[in-house]
């Protein structure tokens, strides 16, 4: 049995690039109101990683699209907000916005990471 054994996927220094998570926030307004807008949430240490990118021509215009997985570390405020908020969500990286697809998922059920999969706005 191997209980400490070194995994080179879950090593912290893989979670070196820095995003910045948008949704749903309640604020309040100058007599006390509270208002749900849209801001920023959070910001996560995450690994990046490229899925796919596709060209494709419509009307003389070309247009791409980048596919992004962000992978984050599980925690439970992340699980909370990812449940009690299950609309849209943004993610910042590197001054591009990605709009999220779906819902994050809890990879293998294990609350270890979350894989977070979004589509930036070129």
């Amino acid at each position: 049995m191997q209980d400490n054994k070194y995994n080179p996927n879950s090593h912290s220094g893989r979670f070196n690039k820095r995003i910045t998570l948008y949704g749903p926030v309640v604020t309040q307004d100058e007599i006390g109101n509270e208002i749900e807008t849209f801001g920023e949430i959070c910001t996560l240490w995450s690994m990046v990683k490229t899925t796919k990118g596709t060209e494709y021509f419509a009307a003389a215009q070309t247009n791409s699209v980048n596919t992004v997985r962000f992978v984050v570390r599980y925690s439970k405020y992340l699980e909370e907000i990812f449940k009690k908020e299950k609309s849209k969500f943004e993610v910042e990286y590197k001054s591009v916005r990605y709009d999220v697809q779906g819902y994050p998922i809890n990879d293998d059920e294990l609350n270890k990471t979350f894989t977070i999969i979004a589509e930036g706005r070129m």
